[in-house]
């Protein structure tokens, strides 16, 4: 019961923070404050939506509390950049999804601990179970969602300090984002499978493309492998968490 749960209000989290948030807001809410306000609309009004198949009173207690924690964090985290004059860094965005994700998982501890019970409407279970276990399509409906745009950004921040200069030009096709999100959906697939080994394939294949990249350039073969390494890490750690 909890992981599921864990799963369904990661998954409002990820709809909230990545797909109805534009890079436009996420830049302007760091320097005003009525994005941030803005922001946190969106993020209620999307969690209110997404609860109404699984509808009741304590799920939407629960995500009442996720939007309002989700408000304070982001207040706490505009304040603290603001009084200490720091611009967003790779520390303090891993800070603020961490502590996001931190509200995600006690608001599902209580949920849980309350004795309250979490599942489908019957108008929407019955017709979904005929197909599938809802829990597994919920799994995948998360694992669909967190490898795409959410990982995208993450690995960005992260990998954005290592990041030669002479590569520091936008790419206006989305080319490198679009590789990445195919190769975390193919190892999720192999996951899927069982088939482990054939990861190894699938890392060989996209540094065949960069050889001569990699092997003239270090501080490029250095940045170029420590985005890979995060990108499989993620793929496999999402993986677990969802399925």
């Amino acid at each position: 019961m909890f992981k599921q749960l864990f799963c369904f209000f990661l998954i409002l989290h990820i709809l909230g923070d990545f797909y109805f948030q534009s890079g436009l807001l996420s830049a302007r809410k760091q320097s005003e404050y009525k994005y941030i306000v803005l922001h946190n609309l969106l993020y209620f009004l999307i969690s209110f939506l997404c609860i109404i198949p699984v509808w009741s009173v304590p799920v939407l207690i629960s995500a009442g509390i996720l939007a309002l924690l989700h408000f304070i964090v982001d207040n706490v985290l505009f304040l603290y950049t603001k009084s200490e004059n720091i611009r967003q860094n790779a520390g303090i965005y891993v800070l603020d999804q961490f502590l996001h994700l931190l509200c995600v998982a006690n608001v599902a501890i209580l949920f849980v601990s309350h004795g309250y019970r979490f599942s489908l409407l019957p108008q929407i279970r019955n017709p979904i179970s005929v197909m599938a276990d809802p829990g597994i399509l919920l799994g995948w409906a998360g694992l669909a969602l967190t490898v795409s745009k959410p990982a995208n950004i993450i690995i960005k921040e992260l990998v954005s300090k290592y990041k030669p200069k002479e590569n520091a030009t936008k790419d206006p096709n989305r080319t490198g984002a679009f590789i990445g999100t195919l190769e975390r959906i193919i190892i999720l697939l192999l996951l899927s499978v069982g088939e482990y080994s054939a990861i190894g394939l699938v890392l060989t294949a996209k540094s065949i493309a960069r050889y001569n990249k990699i092997s003239e350039d270090k501080q490029f073969a250095e940045y170029y492998l420590l985005g890979t390494l995060l990108s499989t890490l993620y793929a496999i750690a999402s993986y677990f968490v969802f399925m």
